[in-house]
């Protein structure tokens, strides 16, 4: 029989091999459309996991209007709007292009809206920085097999 600890040692090395493995992550954000209102009550979640291949930014809009002498406020979460398209004449053809740019990051406010824009896998979010990338619990993991393991 073992000593014990060869497991905690095994969690540790098939994280650190799937970290490895999975090479660069895609930006991952939450999104929720205009058509539903509720997105980001208390009531409601803050919208569904999206990828975002080209975008390095996720974005959230919050939009303020009065119905009826009552304030509304609607809430738009979702990839950073970084493409931008156009066309290039090249020999007789137009051909589409895009064109990836850097947005602001943090909050612009105006009379009516409040735009953030965050790096960060699932930045977005009504808690901001609750999103641990398998970076940092790789680290943890090692960490905590050092603890347990001090070899």
């Amino acid at each position: 029989m073992g000593s014990g600890t060869e497991l905690p040692v095994w969690i540790c090395l098939v994280w650190l091999i799937a970290g490895l493995a999975s090479g660069e992550e895609v930006l991952r954000c939450f999104e929720c459309k205009d058509s539903e209102t509720s997105c980001g009550s208390p009531e409601n979640s803050i919208g569904n996991v999206r990828e975002c291949p080209n975008s390095t930014m996720c974005s959230t809009i919050v939009m303020y209007s009065l119905v009826h002498g009552k304030e509304w406020t609607r809430t738009r979460r979702g990839c950073g709007k970084q493409v931008t398209i156009y066309q290039e004449y090249i020999g007789k053809d137009w051909i589409k292009k895009y064109r990836i740019h850097d947005l602001p990051e943090g909050c612009t406010k105006t009379e009516r809206s409040i735009e953030c824009n965050c790096r960060g896998s699932l930045c977005n979010s009504a808690i901001q920085g609750a999103s641990i990338s398998s970076s940092l619990l790789i680290l943890l993991a090692l960490a905590y097999g050092k603890i347990i393991l001090p070899v």
